[in-house]
């Protein structure tokens, strides 16, 4: 056990998570293992679930750090501003249903597709969705990480369901891919 992690036990699924939220916000896999690195680095992570949201605000707190730097130096506003999603998928893609509050992707679906097409939504609303939707943060979980009011956090997510949605259903509008069961 080092630094409160045990990494056969607690480590290892707190680590992907981490990775996960840092490369959906930074869009760069080596970009993203620095964050993380940083983070495990700054942080007293523990080995209580309250811990993994204490590290998940730490990736984001470096990330924040990483993106000025980027800034300062790339001059660019947005990392994902013109990235186009991909032209073929081979079936349903998406489905969200919000009376059971999760987004749901098809089996045939090409997952660099709904990457691409979470990767273009705006950040504020990005890391909200993924903390949501793929490491199954709680709305307090989520508060604590980005220091927002409960009903923000839920407001942001329902738009960022709704602008992902219409963002896969623009690309595949004729192919008849996308499958929305409620909004």
């Amino acid at each position: 056990m080092k630094n409160g992690v045990d990494p056969g036990r607690n480590g290892m699924p707190m680590l992907d998570s981490a990775y996960n939220f840092a490369r959906f916000l930074s869009g760069d896999a080596d970009a993203a293992e620095h964050i993380v690195q940083a983070a495990f680095l700054r942080g007293d992570v523990g080995t209580e679930r309250r811990s993994r949201t204490r590290l998940l605000k730490g990736v984001r707190n470096c990330y924040r750090t990483w993106l000025t730097t980027r800034r300062r130096r790339d001059r660019q506003s947005d990392v994902f501003a013109h990235k186009p999603l991909p032209d073929a998928v081979a079936g349903s893609v998406l489905r969200t249903d919000d009376r059971t509050d999760k987004i749901s992707v098809g089996a045939e679906a090409d997952a660099s597709a709904v990457r691409c097409a979470i990767e273009t939504l705006p950040r504020r609303l990005r890391e909200i969705l993924v903390l949501r939707e793929l490491d199954s943060l709680s709305y307090r979980e989520i508060s604590e990480v980005t220091s927002l009011p409960t009903g923000e956090i839920m407001s942001r997510l329902a738009h960022a369901r709704r602008r992902l949605a219409r963002s896969v259903d623009r690309q595949f509008k004729n192919r008849n891919y996308f499958n929305i069961l409620s909004e």
